[in-house]
């Protein structure tokens, strides 16, 4: 019999047993009448009483009758074959299937309902002749005689084999649910499905009914029951959490979980559902680690294309450029010194040609690393580099340069100065712009750099989608120093690129 019929079936009994008319007359003679009355109503009541012995007798959950002195009056085959005892070793007898820890509560309850009170779904503990330990929920009512009379108690017992899942709508879906479902009540699992189980290594009845502790993390346990806690008593209704849970193997597991408070069989439970978030926990933490690498070796390829370029800028002032002075003071010898007119004029044309080889290796040297950024600092730089940008392409640049309170560290301000220049290139190619606003200066400790043109603008959505390799390097470069950088830019608005970088203040007095 599924739980939901079983569950359906012991309250109704009991609502027969305790309820009709024939049921009273069951535990009470009737009162006669007259003689002929008399019979007829024997011959019913004998019928109703035989149609009852048999309800109760072979009922698929389990009776249990008790007088006001708690002695068993009523134990039909359900209850045999659950707990073990058979009729005649317990009619008349005291409770034999409560646990010594149990006696108390027994009595108690036992107490509630010959005062006149009905229960439902209690959740209880019994044991059986064989000794096994079953949690049961009991539903219970005083039985009364035909005059109305409380002359004990009557409780119905869901069967453990034929209810040990809950009433669950929609089980067949429940069962074979792609994610881990269960249902909690007194901090322990009283259904889990296949998938919640396989998720811990375990079956079913391995996992229900057990503690929720037994299968958490010892690190986790306290989270768990707390957030259990919170909505048992109401303080939320539902949350979402991560803990990590004890697979049998010994290994542990990731789990997300999703729980809402709920009623089940009459009282506070949480429901939810969860997901084995432990591959894609390890995926994310090997795509960070690469991510991170790949940031390691972009910077590194930074640092050493700035050092090859340093190299090659000193290389080409000092090794060739002094190679061309030197050769541009022979040359100027030799015109001096010579009498011979051709001589005198090809001796003018090679000294133009060294002229301009110079001034080439200069400028060349310059855009590989500018001498004014290692000699004078990162302001000098953006104000040599935005005059080199307004002679060359003829746009109006307007700077605003505060000095700064400290020094810094070569390597942030290549970073700076390069991205400001890619700024003022992405200007050059794409802005149509006509004028630049420059403006550097230190706010509460972080230096800021903007750059603003009155360009065409542009869509930073599109931006976005597009394999835009300047923006992306400059933000990357930003990064790679603990800088970041804010670019912003509507079609027809312009564009507008904010650097901040974190300072290290001086104190005054320090």
């Amino acid at each position: 019999m599924p739980a939901a019929t079983a569950a359906w079936t012991a309250q109704q009994l009991l609502v027969i047993f305790t309820a009709l008319p024939f049921a009273k007359s069951f535990m009470s003679p009737p009162i006669p009448q007259s003689t002929a009355e008399m019979q007829a109503e024997l011959h019913r009541l004998r019928e109703e009483n035989d149609m009852l012995k048999s309800l109760v007798r072979d009922a698929p959950v389990a009776f249990v009758a008790l007088d006001l002195e708690r002695r068993v009056k009523l134990w039909n085959h359900a209850a045999e074959r659950i707990f073990g005892w058979r009729e005649e070793e317990v009619i008349g007898k005291p409770l034999p299937h409560v646990p010594a820890a149990g006696e108390e509560s027994s009595r108690e309850l036992h107490k509630r309902v010959v005062a006149g009170n009905s229960l439902r779904d209690i959740e209880i503990e019994r044991i059986t002749k064989a000794g096994q330990e079953l949690r049961l929920s009991l539903s219970t009512s005083p039985l009364r005689d035909i005059a109305n009379n409380i002359i004990g108690q009557v409780g119905v017992y869901d069967d453990p084999d034929e209810g040990a899942a809950p009433e669950i709508p929609f089980r067949g879906l429940v069962e074979q649910s792609l994610v881990g479902l269960y249902i909690i009540q007194d901090r322990m699992f009283q259904y889990v499905n296949p998938r919640w189980a396989e998720m811990f290594g375990r079956t079913q009845e391995e996992m229900a009914p057990r503690l929720v502790a037994d299968f958490i993390a010892p690190e986790d346990r306290g989270t768990v029951e707390a957030n259990l806690d919170r909505r048992i008593s109401g303080k939320i209704s539902s949350i979402f959490y991560h803990f990590k849970g004890l697979h049998k193997d010994g290994r542990l597991v990731d789990v997300e979980v999703q729980g809402t408070r709920f009623q089940y069989r009459g009282r506070p439970a949480v429901i939810g559902v969860g997901i084995d978030v432990t591959e894609a926990r390890l995926r994310e933490q090997e795509i960070a680690r690469s991510q991170e690498r790949l940031r390691e070796l972009s910077q590194h390829l930074l640092t050493v294309r700035e050092e090859q370029r340093s190299k090659i800028a000193r290389e080409l002032h000092d090794v060739l450029g002094g190679t061309l002075t030197a050769l541009k003071m022979d040359i100027g010898w030799l015109k001096k010194n010579t009498t011979e007119t051709r001589l005198a004029a090809r001796a003018e044309t090679m000294m133009e040609l060294v002229r301009d080889a110079i001034d080439t290796v200069r400028k060349i040297s310059a855009e590989l690393r500018p001498g004014v950024l290692d000699n004078l600092g990162l302001f000098d730089a953006i104000e040599w580099e935005a005059e080199r940008f307004r002679a060359r392409m003829g746009i109006e640049c307007k700077l605003a340069l505060q000095s700064l309170p400290v020094e810094i560290e070569d390597a942030a301000a290549t970073a700076i100065f390069r991205i400001f220049q890619e700024s003022l290139t992405n200007i050059a190619r794409h802005a149509q712009a006509t004028r630049v606003e420059i403006a550097a200066g230190h706010v509460d400790g972080t230096l800021l750099l903007s750059v603003q043109d009155n360009g065409q603008g542009f869509d930073m959505k599109a931006a976005g989608d597009s394999k835009s390799y300047g923006l992306i390097g400059m933000a990357e470069r930003a990064r790679q120093f603990g800088a970041t950088l804010d670019i912003a830019s509507e079609p027809g608005q312009g564009a507008r690129v904010l650097l901040r970088y974190p300072l290290a203040v001086k104190v005054e007095g320090k």
